[in-house]
Formats: structure tokens, C-alpha cells, sequence
């Protein structure tokens, strides 16, 4: 396989919204109080692969689509941070690390909330989707949905992390993992083939990955 075409399939898979400018290791201050949840390690060989910061040339905001319309959450400042195995070249998970307006959160909070619950009816209807309510998660305030079948399009789940005190809006989105035997070779074997092994998966990631941001928020605050 060209090049070309790999970096074609890997926009492809994970064509959800990206921030274009990367950024590179510094150290943490207070200027930047985002910059040491980035810094997370998982045990095993889930790395991270990339870390970009949001540019500051972007508008204080972004927009969610709720039951209402489009609505706009603000945003200070945010990292986007790429997850991916060792031995496999897919990804397996992007984050999105933000900040909002402490004037603004609760109603942003609000708004993301009200955007899963109007998002996880309207998927494909190819899937069914399993929408979690609240429950606490080593700290955090934790909403999601996942789907019921692996291999139907290009993410299985997206999960939220609210932090009240750092007014942190923690989104993640658990991307598929094609197994195509003409890809294998290229991109090694992905570490679910089936739904239960993908929720196994999801439920270790989401609670080790929760307890580090924990310990991260626990510091700074």
C-alpha cells in the first residue's frame, strides 16, 4: 500500500472534528493548566500518539446540535489527545480535553448532555445504540452511548467526563477498527472482533483513563 493511501484510509477512519495545529512538549504552568491531562500513561501497550492543542486563533466556542437546534458550549482552551496500540497503526481512541467559560458550565454542561441524548436516537439506524445515563466514574460526572455491533462506521461509542471543579468537559470518542484481511498486514489485528470484547476494552480504557485525570484534577485543584 502507497503512502498516499494509507494517510487516505487513517483521515477516513477517523473522520470526526480535528484541531490542525500540534503542539509540542512543554512544560506545565498555570498558564497553560490543561496542558498535564494530557499527560496521562495507561498500562499495556495502549500509547499516546498525539497530543494538539486548540488553536487560540479559534472562536471561544463550538457548536452542539440538541433537540433545540444548534447551540453553542463555550471553549477556552482544549487539547485533542490520540490514543493507538503499539502494534497497530488504527486508533483506538480520541479526546478532547476542554475548558469552558466558569460563568458558562453548567449550562454547557447541559447542552453536551442534551447533545448525546439527541445524538444516540439518530445514528444509522444500521446499529442499535445503548445510551448511558449518569453515573460517577472515579470522580467524574460520566454520560455516553456506545453501539451494539462492531464494524458500522467509523465510531463505536462517544463518552463524556464532566469535572465541576476545573469546569472540564472531557469528551471521548472510541473509534472502529477495520479488519480487513487485505489490511491486516499493514495495520496488524485490531483488539476486538466482537461487541463483548469491545465493551471489555471500553470499560478498562474509560475506568484507568478516568482514575489518571482523577489523580491529574487532584493536583491542580
Amino acid at each position: 500500500m502507497s503512502r498516499l493511501s494509507w494517510k487516505i484510509l487513517v483521515a477516513l477512519m477517523v473522520a470526526i472534528p480535528t484541531w490542525p495545529t500540534s503542539v509540542s512538549a512543554q512544560s506545565p504552568s498555570k498558564a497553560d493548566p490543561l496542558k498535564p491531562y494530557t499527560t496521562c500513561k495507561l498500562p499495556g501497550d495502549l500509547k499516546v500518539k498525539e497530543v494538539t492543542r486548540r488553536p487560540k486563533s479559534m472562536e471561544k466556542y463550538r457548536e452542539v446540535t440538541t433537540a433545540k437546534g444548534n447551540e453553542r458550549v463555550s471553549v477556552l482552551d482544549g487539547y485533542r489527545v490520540m490514543f493507538a496500540y503499539n502494534d497497530v497503526l488504527y486508533y483506538y481512541a480520541n479526546v478532547k480535553i476542554e475548558q469552558s467559560d466558569p460563568a458558562s458550565y453548567l449550562p454547557d454542561k447541559e447542552k453536551v448532555i442534551s447533545e448525546l441524548k439527541y445524538d444516540s436516537p439518530t445514528k444509522p439506524a444500521a446499529t442499535g445504540i445503548i445510551y448511558r445515563d449518569r453515573t460517577m466514574l472515579n470522580g467524574f460526572e460520566h454520560y455516553g452511548f456506545d453501539r451494539d455491533r462492531i464494524d458500522v462506521g467509523g465510531t463505536m461509542g462517544v463518552h463524556v467526563l464532566f469535572y465541576d471543579a476545573g469546569h472540564l468537559i472531557i469528551t471521548i470518542y472510541l473509534l472502529n477498527q477495520d479488519d480487513k484481511n487485505v489490511f491486516r498486514a499493514q495495520f496488524g489485528r485490531r483488539r476486538f472482533t466482537n461487541i463483548e470484547e469491545y465493551r471489555t476494552l471500553k470499560d478498562d480504557f474509560l475506568n484507568q483513563y478516568s482514575e489518571c485525570l482523577k489523580r491529574v484534577a487532584d493536583a491542580q485543584h
